[in-house]
């Protein structure tokens, strides 16, 4: 009896202590499904991205074409006045004949048609491609927009003026941010990275010029093979080629009124900041 209960205890014993380590084998087996599960989603919202912002780029250009291919209706002619009887006059004696044309100088060349001038080149709208030229084109292409769809509200000091920009500036900024996304390419340099979750890499950049002026920083996001082989490099100061899809990163806070100490790249009116993010990234050298 005393070895049946103590056989028992001691299975008991062993189960308590194989419990922690079981759960703890479950834990990591659930976090793995998680993980797996947020890189998925994650794939599939940049390709939602991606799709988003062809669209938006195939809207453009439709808006463009039908802007500049438009026929023009012609304006219906004016009824033209009913005539009134003319006065009787007397009889004009009639004209004399008319003189013939002298005959043409034979020692002269025959009269060449003038040609018709040529039609010049219809002009081509690349605005929408200059706001994309850069990070700091990208967030000017913002303050300008801020300023005409907001005009003297964005600042105010009328109470009633300031809540009503509040109000609909989360709503606008969605939009912006949802709005502005294209493919480009960059020419860059690279100062720093850091590893996030997921695997994926952050390197902070500045675009330049083919002069080597600054044009404004970025962050670029490599994920999967590129970041792969980039990671544990050393980056510091080198020069790279940059593709990848351009997004706009907008930040609101109420209690700001002007640009930050050393961020002041960022300020794009009050109570809004943002910054550019590459991501779907390719870096080559």
């Amino acid at each position: 009896m005393i070895m049946t209960r103590a056989i028992a205890l001691l299975f008991v014993a062993v189960a308590m202590l194989g419990a922690p380590r079981a759960r703890a084998q479950v834990d990591n087996d659930l976090q793995r499904q998680v993980d797996a599960l947020k890189e998925q989603v994650r794939r599939k919202d940049i390709d939602l991205q991606v799709l988003a912002a062809k669209v938006t780029e195939l809207e453009a250009k439709l808006a463009d074409c039908e802007r500049r291919g438009a026929p023009t209706v012609p304006a219906a002619p004016e009824p033209a006045p009913t005539p009134e009887p003319a006065p009787t006059t007397p009889a004009t004696p009639a004209a004399p004949d008319p003189l013939e044309p002298l005959p043409a100088d034979p020692l002269m060349p025959p009269a060449q048609p003038t040609p018709a001038a040529p039609s010049e080149p219809a002009p081509t709208n690349d605005a929408a491609a200059a706001d994309y030229a850069s990070p700091d084109a990208m967030l000017n292409a913002v303050r300008v927009r801020l300023r005409e769809d907001f005009g003297a509200r964005a600042g105010s000091s009328d109470p009633k003026e300031r809540a009503s920009y509040q109000r609909e500036l989360k709503p606008w900024t969605a939009t912006t941010a949802r709005s502005m996304r294209r493919e480009v390419t960059w020419s860059v340099r690279l100062v720093e990275a850091m590893s996030a979750r997921s695997g994926r890499v952050l390197i902070q950049a500045v675009v330049l010029d083919d002069a080597g002026r600054e044009l404004g920083p970025c962050t670029i996001e490599l994920a999967g093979a590129a970041a792969k082989a980039w990671r544990g490099v050393a980056i510091a100061g080198r020069r790279a080629n940059l593709r990848g899809l351009a997004t706009l990163e907008l930040t609101i806070d109420l209690d700001q009124q002007e640009a930050r100490p050393f961020r002041n790249d960022r300020f794009l009116g009050p109570c809004l900041e943002g910054r550019v993010i590459v991501t779907q990234a390719v870096l080559s050298t």
